[in-house]
C-alpha cells in the first residue's frame, strides 16, 4: 500500500500535467499556476503520506490498514464505476449519480471506523481507520476523473456528461472565453478541495462509526467474544 500511494499520487500528477500540456491558451486564463501548484501539491502530500505513514502502521497492533485498504479501494471503486457509467449511460441529470456515489463511499468511511472500533474498543484506530480510507479513495477519484475526461475529450457522450453536469452553465458565468482552459481549470480546483477536504469528512464519519461500534462493546454480554 505504501509504494502504490506513491505511485498512484505520481501517476495522478502527470496527469495533471498531461492535461495542462494539451490545453492550448490555458497558462492565458485567470491564475493558472495557482491552480497547478495546488492540485499537484495536494496529490504530492497524499504520496509522501502514505510514503511516511504506513509503515508505522504496520508495525502498529491495531491492524488499520487491513481495514480501511481494502475499504479505501472499495470507495475507490464506486468513484470509478459512477464517472464510467456516467459516460456510458449519459443520464440527462447525474445528480442522483452523485447522491448515491458520496453515499456508498461515506457508508465505507463510516464502517471502517465501526470495525476497527469494535475490533479494538478505542476511539483513535477508528478515526485512524475513516483517515486512510478517505486518503486512499480519492486519489482513484482524480485519476480516474482525468484520464476519463482525456480519453472521451471532444466526444458526443463528453458533451452530454458535461451538460448533465452543468459544466456549460457554470462556463457562462464564469465570463472565460475558453471552454477547454475553464475545464482544465475548473478540474484542477475540483480535485484541490475534493483531496483537501476527504481527510475531514473521513475522521468525522470514522467517529461516527465508531460511537455505535463502541456503544456495543459495553453492552455486550461479559465474556462474549468478538465477531
Amino acid at each position: 500500500m505504501r509504494w502504490a500511494m506513491v505511485i498512484g499520487a505520481l501517476a495522478t500528477v502527470a496527469l495533471v500535467l498531461f492535461g495542462i500540456a494539451t490545453t492550448p491558451h490555458f497558462f492565458t486564463g485567470h491564475q493558472p499556476w495557482l491552480g497547478l501548484f495546488a492540485a499537484c501539491g495536494i496529490v504530492a502530500a497524499y504520496g509522501a503520506a502514505g510514503y511516511l505513514a504506513i509503515p508505522a502502521l504496520l508495525r502498529g497492533p491495531s491492524g488499520i490498514l487491513r481495514v480501511a485498504g481494502p475499504l479505501g479501494l472499495a470507495a475507490g471503486a464506486v468513484y470509478a464505476v459512477e464517472i464510467i457509467g456516467e459516460y456510458a449511460v449519459q443520464p440527462a441529470d447525474n445528480t442522483p449519480w452523485g447522491l448515491v456515489e458520496f453515499g456508498a463511499v461515506f457508508i465505507l468511511m463510516a464502517l471502517a471506523g465501526g470495525v476497527l472500533a469494535w475490533r479494538t474498543g478505542r476511539l483513535r484506530p477508528a478515526l485512524a481507520g475513516g483517515l486512510w480510507t478517505a486518503l486512499i479513495a480519492p486519489l482513484i477519484w482524480y485519476a480516474v476523473v482525468l484520464a476519463t475526461f482525456y480519453l472521451f475529450r471532444g466526444t458526443p457522450a463528453q458533451e452530454a456528461v458535461l451538460r448533465a453536469e452543468g459544466d456549460y452553465e457554470d462556463f457562462a458565468r464564469s465570463g472565460m472565453s475558453d471552454f477547454n482552459v475553464f475545464a482544465m481549470q475548473d478540474f484542477l480546483g475540483a480535485g484541490f478541495y475534493h483531496l483537501l477536504l476527504s481527510p475531514v469528512f473521513g475522521l468525522v464519519l470514522g467517529g461516527l462509526g465508531a460511537a455505535p461500534a463502541l456503544l456495543l462493546r459495553r453492552l455486550r454480554p461479559t465474556g462474549a467474544p468478538l465477531a
